[in-house]
């Protein structure tokens, strides 16, 4: 069914609206997919503050263009594609596309329901083999928490050292004591 002109142009108008304070952006695959399971992947989404919207690629396309968030041919999304969008973390959507295309991955004939796109990463746009390579990367709050953890191994290491050090020296003296008392 053909879209009218002017629904596509709120279409347009909308997604620009969420493109121009987004952080994070990628396009998910979902020929496989069942209309059941597209509503459960955009209610999970929407529960970690993410939108997820099927619309024409060329939409997309243009609206990320007018958005001065990058341009890309509508020609480089392959199949039925959706564009996920995160006002918090850049990271995000990719990360859900793995955790969809994980959760949904058929053993028997080797693929899943969703699958990598491509997604938008400070200011170009990523093909699917480097949108998979994006979404393996750490969020900010997990790389912080590994920085934190080493920072705070070192200074336990360090005071354990320390007070092991110090209790071994006084068992010495103690010993030591007891050793000059028995002569």
């Amino acid at each position: 069914m053909a879209t009218s002109r002017a629904k596509k142009q709120y279409q347009l108008t909308e997604l620009e609206t969420k493109l121009k304070d987004a952080k994070g952006v990628a396009f998910i695959q979902f020929d496989g997919a069942t209309v059941m399971d597209v509503q459960q992947a955009r209610r999970d989404l929407r529960a970690k503050g993410m939108t997820y919207s099927v619309l024409k690629k060329t939409l997309m396309s243009l609206a990320a263009k007018n958005a001065g968030l990058a341009e890309f041919d509508s020609e480089q999304l392959d199949g039925s594609v959706a564009i996920i969008v995160s006002q918090d973390d850049e990271i995000a959507p990719a990360a859900a596309i793995k955790a969809l295309k994980k959760e949904h991955f058929d053993k028997a004939t080797k693929t899943s329901k969703f699958d990598f796109a491509g997604a938008v990463f400070e200011g170009k746009f990523l093909d699917a083999s480097k949108t998979a390579v994006l979404a393996d990367t750490p969020s900010r709050e997990e790389s912080l928490g590994a920085i934190v953890g080493a920072l705070n191994h070192g200074v336990t290491g360090i005071h354990a050292g320390l007070t092991h050090g110090m209790q071994g020296i006084l068992a010495a003296l103690k010993e030591a004591e007891s050793f000059s008392k028995a002569s």
